[in-house]
């Protein structure tokens, strides 16, 4: 490793990985993809043919112990994550986890006191909007005070299509989980409890997937948050959040105005 460069490696190319792959072969400076690894070896070796430099690791742990690789973004189903970030912390390797962790709040609290004991910071999961430009502004303009307390936040989030195999609980899982670090976020506290609606399905939907699925959130203070989310909505890719405060509102994800 260089001062100048992060060699990564990837666990798990589906359609999340490969775009991470396109993603860190391209357009990520400071960083160089070197290895990925999939079960479907076929694939990965594909991938990595597309790359200069990169290899196919039939092994996703031996990839995580490979001396050549920095750090470690996995995009690998949530059933495996535990085994695979744990790895990355046995090894002292910092880790970028898709959402979810773990699929139970037991083996992703194992995680977290794993990562606590080991003193060091090393797992960021997938969670991309606090980051986001009009997010981080949309937070600061509630923290000013200026529109006075944050009292209802609604949340939009559709996508355009999905695999057959992006289940009901998925939309929940994989989601709308994405609502869930944005309240918690922009409100600065955690959520008391969640209610989830099942409207009539889009007649797009695969077999048996309660598509589109509007939820809601009850933050500890008692403030509320709605929160749709469309996965094959047939239009395309759209975010936006609306907060509701007591001297006006703000919305984050619309192409025109400023906050």
């Amino acid at each position: 490793m260089t001062d100048q460069e992060l060699r990564v490696g990837i666990i798990g190319v589906g359609l999340m990985g490969a775009d991470h792959a396109e993603r860190l072969a391209h357009r990520t400076s400071g960083a160089r993809l070197v290895a990925v690894s999939d079960p479907d070896t076929a694939r990965a070796g594909g991938l990595a043919g597309r790359f200069d430099g990169v290899r196919a690791v039939s092994d996703p742990l031996a990839l995580v112990g490979d001396d050549e690789v920095d750090a470690v973004l996995i995009a690998s189903p949530g059933f495996v994550h535990e085994e695979q970030v744990l790895a990355c912390l046995e090894a002292g390797k910092a880790v970028l986890c898709e959402k979810p962790l773990t699929m139970d709040g037991a083996s992703s609290l194992r995680l977290v006191r794993a990562e606590r004991e080991g003193g060091r910071a090393l797992v960021q999961l997938g969670f991309m909007r606090r980051f986001d430009p009009e997010y981080a502004r949309l937070k600061a303009l509630l923290d000013s005070g200026r529109l006075g307390r944050l009292l209802l936040l609604h949340n939009i989030h559709r996508n355009k299509d999905v695999p057959d195999s992006f289940r009901s609980e998925m939309i929940v899982r994989d989601s709308l989980v994405h609502e869930v670090d944005v309240s918690r976020f922009l409100f600065g506290e955690e959520i008391a409890d969640v209610t989830v609606y099942s409207p009539t399905p889009t007649s797009a939907a695969a077999e048996g997937v309660i598509d589109p699925q509007v939820s809601v959130f009850r933050m500890a203070s008692g403030a509320v948050v709605t929160n749709e989310v469309f996965v094959r909505n047939q239009v395309g890719y759209e975010v936006r959040c609306e907060a509701v405060c007591e001297r006006g509102s703000a919305i984050a994800g619309r192409p025109w105005g400023d906050l």
